[in-house]
Order: C-alpha cells, then sequence, then structure tokens
C-alpha cells in the first residue's frame, strides 16, 4: 500500500509511468465501465479492489521496464544518451558551439570537473563520453526536486519514453476497442461474421465513446509516439538542465576521469 501511495504522490511516478500504462487500458475500460458498470456493481467494486491491491503499481512497473529496455537499446542506436551528445564537441545537432562552450567551462567553474578539449576528445572518444556521463550525473543530483521546470522536462522525457515502450501494446488495445465498440454498436457481427456500416451512425452512448477514444489514441500511438520525439524531448530536458549550472554554488575540484554508472536523463 505504501508504494501505491507514494505512486499517487510522485509527480514523475504518476505522469511518466502510471499515465502511460493506463492509457494502454483506457480503450479497454472505456466499454466494460460503460456498458457493464452502471448494471453490474460487482465488476465496479472489483476494478477498483484489483487498484487497490497493487494493480497500478503493477502497471506503473511494466511501463517503467518497457521503458528502460526501449532506452538501452535507444541509446546504442543513437550512440548515447542526449545529455552526453550534446557535450561532445563533434556533435553540432543539439547545442551550437557557443552554449556548448559555456556550459563545459561552467561544468569547471561549478562542478570543479574538467572537460575535455577538442583534440581530448577526438584521440579518446570514450574516455570523453565518461567524463560527459559523470559531469552529468553530478549534475543531476544536484538539481534533483529543487527546479520546477527541469522536472516538467525530465516527466516529459520519462513519458514519451515510455509511450513509445507501450506503443505495440496500445496499439493492439485499440484494435480491439474498435472491435468492440463495433460488436455493441452492432455494426459487427461475428457469428456469422457481418458488417453492418449503418449502424455506425447511431451506434448509442458507449459505442460512441469507445470507437472514438480507440481511434484517437490509435492514431497517435501509430503517427505521434516514435523515436524522434523521444530525442527531441531528451535534448529539450539536456538544455533545461544544464541551465541549470549558473545557479550552482561552486564545488571542490574533482578528477576528470569521473566515472559513473548511470544510462538515464533523468532519475528513472
Amino acid at each position: 500500500m505504501s508504494e501505491l501511495i507514494e505512486l499517487f504522490k510522485d509527480p514523475y511516478e504518476r505522469r511518466a509511468r502510471l499515465v502511460p500504462a493506463l492509457l494502454v487500458a483506457l480503450p479497454l475500460l472505456v466499454p466494460l465501465v460503460c456498458v457493464y458498470g452502471p448494471r453490474n456493481p460487482i465488476l465496479t467494486a472489483v476494478l477498483g479492489l484489483l487498484g487497490g491491491c497493487g494493480a497500478l503499481y503493477a502497471l506503473a512497473s511494466v511501463a517503467r521496464g518497457r521503458g528502460k529496455k526501449l532506452e538501452e537499446a535507444l541509446v546504442k542506436e543513437w550512440g548515447g544518451m542526449p545529455t552526453t551528445i550534446a557535450l561532445r564537441h563533434r556533435d553540432s545537432t543539439a547545442l551550437d558551439s557557443v552554449s556548448k562552450r559555456r556550459y563545459h567551462e561552467a561544468f569547471s567553474s561549478k562542478l570543479g570537473i574538467g572537460m575535455p578539449t577538442a583534440e581530448e576528445e577526438a584521440a579518446d572518444p570514450a574516455r570523453a563520453d565518461d567524463v560527459y556521463i559523470g559531469a552529468t550525473k553530478r549534475l543531476r543530483e544536484l538539481t534533483r526536486g529543487g527546479r520546477n521546470l527541469l522536472l516538467k522536462e525530465n516527466i516529459a522525457y520519462g513519458f514519451h519514453r515510455n509511450m513509445l515502450a507501450m506503443k505495440p501494446l496500445g496499439v493492439v488495445a485499440c484494435v480491439l476497442g474498435l472491435a468492440y465498440g463495433l460488436i455493441i454498436a452492432k455494426a459487427l457481427q461475428l457469428a456469422p461474421l457481418t458488417f453492418a456500416p449503418g449502424k455506425i451512425a447511431a451506434p448509442g452512448l458507449a459505442a460512441a465513446l469507445t470507437l472514438l477514444i480507440s481511434l484517437a489514441f490509435f492514431v497517435a500511438w501509430v503517427f505521434y509516439f516514435d523515436k524522434d520525439s523521444v530525442r527531441r524531448v531528451g535534448f529539450v530536458y539536456a538544455e533545461r538542465l544544464f541551465e541549470c549550472l549558473p545557479s550552482l554554488q561552486p564545488t571542490m575540484p574533482r578528477k576528470r576521469t569521473t566515472k559513473s554508472t548511470a544510462s538515464s536523463d533523468g532519475p528513472d
């Protein structure tokens, strides 16, 4: 129960993990509630019981697990996390050269982490990336929980990543929702298999809601949530994170070879 309470209290947990999982189930939950809920209070009670017994936490865990697995594949495809890519001298797509130099200097002056020069990066790209990852991890530690705009961008990244990870399940749920919407509208009959498109003109409230929601989310899953959207949001988060550097108090110098095993842009 404590995990469930924390799930609703924490904005990241709620918006970046729980919401994607619930949106997957929405096309199937709508007809259940609309068709059977008013006539069958036991169903409503069972759904409430499942939520109270941890079904919501389980759904959020599934979204997080699939999201982390997807992120590992995206990092390999992109060649690094957006925060790492943005700090590379050799990359010119994420940040302009003036901002990149300013952030490098801020990492050195504020965090005491010596950033690689362009020549050092070219000579040993892996070591340079290790420094960028370690510097980013340290910056996240110092800015965790204190900046509303940064938290919003982190939530946006987690949400888009987890939505993309849940995309196959979401598409299947939408197809099932569309099929069930046609059935309760009596436009589709399974035995024998017949289709009467004229019935769609007056489907009834439950069928109309099911069809509209399933169709809307099907379009969103297919055309909006993709790798490019995750990458774009990731770079926006990286910029918001680096913009926090000027407000930090200088710390003791750290060695340039700072290492980190972090593989995530945010606290997820």
